[in-house]
């Protein structure tokens, strides 16, 4: 469909790639589609595996792109010398699987992977030829029905390099292709995963999965049969990998593997633990990775074979569990209660939000088809399980409760909880009565809590305790604002004593003789002795997580979850309009006036340092405009000619502004030791005021004005002043006279309107909850739900505050902490998102018998 072209760009004197669309095409409306698809689908990616599109136009009647120049040849013709050496076919098919992830959450599916629109270059593996590709909503259905083969047209003839490729209105190349696309159903991004397995087949065995002499024969096979297992012809590959492949290949696409990010942790586990080699059998494997895959039915079995401690399997199961009807998960965030496993590894409890943002607990006993929600658990977060597994605690209304699984109402155990915690067999529950502070200890049964730890200098909060076998001693996480968290161990009634220090890390669980933690957003597992309190040999990954529940028994389950995030432009409908940022830990992005720029805070993953930078809302060169120690949240003037933002050094903290024409140094406003942490949120359109939060020694939230003239003495806002509770934010309205903010007085997040400088009129603009709320310059207001919807509202009157009917946006993929983690352009018509893969929390993972992926030498 299109010839190419090296050339060199003379103004910026580099190679190029000009591809065109030959003149005796032009004319056929349907191959110009298709160019101009291209041209859409590649500008809406930014992914370093993903040929780059520098330019694109038309001149004299031809259609150009002007591409990124690969040099290197496709694996397509590198595959025709044979399969490829494990390593190199590992590195390659982890690179394509991460291109397709990122089309994917882009909303795009390719529709003709294979080796010939696979380059490889020295710099790696770049996925090419967008030409068939289309947008999908996500967790819709997809792109189109597309006819049965019958139906197709071939353009040409088959060669070794390029076989079966038909055009017309079935679209893709045949060998490829799902059974889904051949029969002419709607696609989605599982097709692609599809024809990855396919690619990852061809680069084991040298040999195409699906052969035939002609286009029918190989749609049957593709529908019809299964390949010869790779081991058949190739003993030396690793099991796993012939397993991974059955799970992509898998004819049902609901047995297949369900993301392409999936596909890449399956191939990173083979590279990190080579010992997969000598996995069991491939018959009995593959059985695991389509059980993985399935519903969470066909997985039970083994669930509850482990749990009963009869002899299980020497190899384990991953599955994935998704969340009950008309709900999703709330792993993370404000509120949040992540997944955690009863003692005896039977059952879960999470919680999840519905439709109309009410959040409850849910329990899913594995041998059950359904979660069945818990009655008298809204508003609940942070569950866990007592040590006979017949009650869960959790905290709602900012208190701690429990309440039987089998029904019944819940109970308060204490009257102040910001975390949860752990509950041993002799009936004292540890958790975290505030935002920061030591652990504290309660009765099971009620009562009056009391330290349980000491803090220690500088640090600012001990929380995600774990009780140890002997029920005395406890695990638990130690935090500072400017150094890594440690998990320590502590001691029932001897909170004066000092802590053992084990290792950097948090979300500490003692489980089959190991240390579960996690650091740097993975799971890690380590030999760990709970007498001596000594760990040995090295920590093992088993996933990417920012929490995690492990049972006694051998099952392990989390959300996926990581803190970095690609840094995205959305329109009003959810399509993604730029991708200025790649993958990175960004937080709190702000528009420009102009809306031409976006100010980041990026945190460094060696030093964990954070500093302040500006993108192009469009693409293009980031500048970084601090250098440490610690700045973060930037808001820019009303002018667009200065950042103010925030500074945390050895515990102190400040407010300070820049000029970004350099012409005067960095100045500090206000800057105070009394307090616990604290954010810079907007500056006040006659750019007078600043409007920063701080949080208390005691965990408590509050905003704050700054006046930029006089002595910069900070001020609370009438109307917010009294306020008992956290209150978050604390933006300007359009015209400065009003604030909106969210707080907790109802018990839940919901998000206020008040006076900016009086006390007055106070309008509730959520109702369900919802939180970040953020206004335009064309009267329209925005929040967020608390199922991470982006809600809209335009503003009816500035005089006696009132809103019209809110109306629903486009769902936001947010990253895994609470936090301003979206912002609104001027003009209403963009947002600047901070955007990870949906599919990492949108589903539990269950890994059961997880030792049995660990070496042999640690076991």
């Amino acid at each position: 469909m299109g010839e190419v072209y090296r050339a060199l760009d003379t103004r910026l004197d580099r190679t190029v790639a000009i591809k065109i669309l030959p003149s005796h095409l032009s004319a056929d409306q349907e191959f110009k589609q298709r160019f101009e698809r291209e041209a859409r689908a590649v500008s809406s990616l930014n992914h370093p595996s993903i040929c780059q599109l520098f330019d694109v136009g038309r001149q004299d009647g031809t259609d150009f792109l002007v591409m990124e120049f690969l040099d290197g040849e496709t694996l397509a013709e590198r595959v025709r010398r044979g399969a490829l050496p494990l390593p190199e076919l590992l590195k390659v098919g982890m690179t394509v699987a991460q291109a397709l992830a990122a089309a994917h959450r882009a909303g795009m599916v390719h529709r003709d992977l294979k080796p010939a629109n696979i380059m490889l270059t020295k710099a790696g593996a770049k996925l090419m030829d967008f030409g068939l590709a289309k947008p999908v909503a996500p967790g819709a259905g997809g792109s189109g029905s597309a006819p049965l083969l019958s139906a197709a047209r071939t353009m040409s003839g088959p060669t070794p390099v390029s076989p079966l490729t038909t055009a017309g209105s079935i679209v893709g190349t045949i060998q490829y292709m799902s059974p889904e696309q051949i029969e002419g159903k709607e696609i989605d991004a599982r097709a692609d995963i599809f024809a990855l397995g396919a690619v990852l087949y061809e680069m084991a065995t040298g040999k195409r999965a699906f052969e035939g002499k002609s286009q029918i024969s190989v749609a049957s096979a593709i529908l019809e049969k299964d390949p010869e297992p790779v081991h058949t012809s190739k003993p030396e590959i690793p099991p796993a990998l012939d397993s991974l492949i059955a799970g992509c290949l898998a004819k049902d696409r609901e047995e297949r593997f369900q993301s392409a990010h999936d596909v890449w942790m399956r191939l990173k586990e083979i590279i990190d633990r080579p010992q997969a080699a000598s996995a069991p059998p491939r018959g009995v494997l593959a059985t695991g990775v389509l059980l993985a895959v399935s519903a969470a039915l066909l997985a039970t079995a083994v669930v509850l074979l482990f749990a009963s401690r009869s002899a299980a399997p020497g190899f384990s199961v991953r599955a994935y569990i998704p969340p009950p009807p008309g709900t999703a998960f709330r792993p993370t965030g404000f509120d949040s209660g992540p997944v955690v496993v009863s003692p005896d590894g039977k059952m879960l409890a999470f919680s999840a939000v519905d439709e109309k943002g009410i959040t409850n607990l849910w329990i899913r006993p594995l041998d059950a088809a359904q979660a069945t929600m818990l009655p008298g658990t809204e508003d609940a977060s942070a569950p866990f399980w007592s040590p006979d597994g017949q009650h869960l605690a959790f905290v709602a209304d900012r208190k701690l409760k429990k309440i039987s699984v089998s029904g019944g109402s819940a109970q308060t155990v204490a009257g102040q909880a910001a975390y949860g915690g752990s509950w041993n067999a002799d009936g004292t529950i540890l958790f975290s009565a505030k935002n920061t502070g030591p652990l504290s200890a309660v009765a099971a049964t009620g009562g009056q809590p009391s330290d349980a730890t000491k803090l220690a200098a500088g640090e600012l909060l001990d929380s995600q305790p774990s009780f140890l076998p002997d029920g005395k001693h406890f695990l638990y996480r130690a935090y500072w604002h400017d150094a890594p968290s440690l998990i320590r161990v502590g001691e029932l009634g001897d909170a004066e004593g000092k802590p053992v220090d084990i290792v950097q890390g948090e979300a500490p669980n003692f489980a089959s003789g190991r240390l579960v933690f996690v650091r740097d957003g993975r799971i890690l597992a380590q030999a760990f002795d709970p007498k001596t309190l000594k760990l040995s040999g090295d920590p093992q990954t088993l996933g990417e997580a920012s929490k995690l529940s492990v049972s006694p028994v051998g099952v392990l389950a989390y959300h996926e979850s990581s803190s970095e995030s690609e840094l995205k432009v959305f329109d009003r409908s959810g399509n993604v309009v730029a991708v200025p940022g790649a993958l990175a830990d960004y937080s709190a992005p702000r528009f420009s006036p102009d809306g031409k720029s976006i100010a980041v805070t990026v945190t460094d993953p060696r030093s964990r340092k954070s500093d302040i930078w500006v993108y192009p809302t469009l693409g293009g060169q980031p500048t970084r405009i601090t250098f440490g120690p610690n700045d973060f949240w930037a808001v820019w003037s009303p002018d667009g000619k200065e950042l103010a933002y925030g500074v945390m050094d050895s515990g102190k903290f400040s407010v300070r502004r820049r000029p970004l024409d350099g012409h005067a140094p960095e100045e500090t406003l206000f800057e105070t030791e009394a307090y616990a942490s604290a954010g810079v949120l907007d500056w006040s359109p006659d750019g007078k005021y600043l409007s920063f939060d701080l949080m208390d020694k005691g965990g408590i939230w509050s905003n704050w004005i700054l006046p930029l003239e006089g002595k910069h003495q900070p001020f609370r806002p009438p109307s917010t002043a009294g306020i008992a509770v956290s209150a978050y934010d604390g933006m300007f309205s359009p015209d400065g006279r009003w604030l909106a903010y969210f707080s907790y007085e109802s018990g839940r997040p919901e998000v206020y309107i008040v006076p900016f400088q009086s006390e007055g009129l106070k309008y509730q603009a959520s109702t369900t909850g919802g939180w970040v709320a953020r206004f335009d310059d064309k009267n329209e207001f925005f929040f967020i739900t608390m199922g991470n919807r982006l809600m809209v509202a335009p503003i009816e009157r500035q005089a006696n505050f009132r809103l019209g009917p809110e109306q629903p946006l486009f769902q936001l993929d947010l990253p895994n902490f609470a936090g301003p983690n979206y912002n609104v352009s001027p003009d209403g018509q963009r947002f600047a998102v901070l955007t990870v893969d949906h599919t990492k929390s949108s589903s539990i993972t269950l890994l059961t018998n997880w030792t049995a992926t660990l070496p042999k030498s640690i076991d």
